[in-house]
């Protein structure tokens, strides 16, 4: 089968008195070049037009991820605000004794529920200004907490230890036996029937320290009766413990007093059958059970 071969264009040029011009023409190299003409403005057309596509999506994609970050940012805000609140109310402020004013946060507290009404238009917030108003936040909640919640919550934690320091908590002899006698109900040691026994009773050697079971102060160090020699302890907070039945006392009214001083040494003064110490406990003003405050 024989190839067909290209057509050749002959164009014939001729002019008065002058010798004719032939020139002969073939098309395909023609053809080619203006399609490389007409093409070449399309392919960079289309190549900036993909260019510009990618661009866009990758912006696209960086500001979504840029949003996304922004989102987080603001999560972790809330959660932090959330926990200042706590130590707020920890520290037991209120919301009239705040000294940095925050009216102008732009984010909204969430403690309230999503199905309260709630309404407006929806103003969308990109990521600039969305860390621009995280940038805000941040050195408010700094404040707050810096000059505000931590004076206040360490002085509430210095008041919850000195209330939690003045709670009787020691045995207040350490040479003792096993209690003799508790606290309520018991037959009357010296005759017939019971009585009320209002503390409780600790054997042991004449001579042993007598510890305070909590710091406090002195209210009593004296001769008294039934008590013998006895002393009587103001820990605060609604505390105050008696020590009878002592043979010395180590200490005088008024005298400011740690856990674990020695006040004086067991004995057998007053109304006692054997060397002891009568320990009582008083909540409030009223007699409470003192084996519920001993270690």
């Amino acid at each position: 089968m024989r190839r067909s071969s290209p057509n050749i264009y002959t164009i014939l040029i001729t002019r008065t008195g002058g010798l004719p011009i032939t020139l002969s023409i073939n098309p395909a190299p023609i053809l080619v070049l203006l399609a490389i003409a007409l093409a070449s403005p399309v392919f960079w057309l289309g190549s900036r037009v993909y260019l510009l596509h990618r661009q866009n999506k990758e912006l696209a994609d960086r500001n979504q991820a840029l949003n996304q970050a922004a989102n987080d940012v603001f999560k972790e805000i809330e959660v932090l605000d959330a926990e200042i609140s706590t130590l707020r109310e920890r520290a037991g402020l209120t919301d009239d004794e705040r000294t940095t004013p925050l009216e102008s946060d732009v984010i909204q507290p969430q403690s309230r529920s999503l199905q309260d009404p709630q309404g407006g238009v929806s103003v969308p917030l990109d990521a600039a200004e969305a860390f621009q108003v995280a940038k805000g936040k941040l050195p408010k909640l700094a404040l707050t907490l810096d000059q505000q919640v931590k004076p206040a919550l360490n002085e509430t934690l210095a008041l919850e230890f000195e209330k939690a320091d003045a709670k009787p908590s020691i045995r207040p002899v350490q040479d003792a036996l096993d209690i003799s006698s508790r606290f309520g109900v018991r037959p009357n040691p010296f005759g017939w029937g019971y009585e009320i026994h209002n503390g409780i009773d600790f054997p042991g050697p004449v001579g042993s320290p007598i510890y305070a079971t909590a710091p406090g102060t002195i209210t009593k160090a004296e001769w008294g009766g039934g008590y013998g020699y006895h002393v009587t302890i103001d820990h605060g907070y609604g505390y105050e413990t008696l020590y009878a039945h002592l043979s010395a006392l180590n200490v005088e009214s008024g005298d400011q007093i740690k856990r674990s001083d020695v006040l004086g040494l067991l004995g057998n003064t007053g109304r006692s059958t054997g060397p002891h110490l009568h320990y009582s406990v008083y909540k409030e003003g009223q007699l409470v059970d003192p084996e519920e405050y001993l270690d």
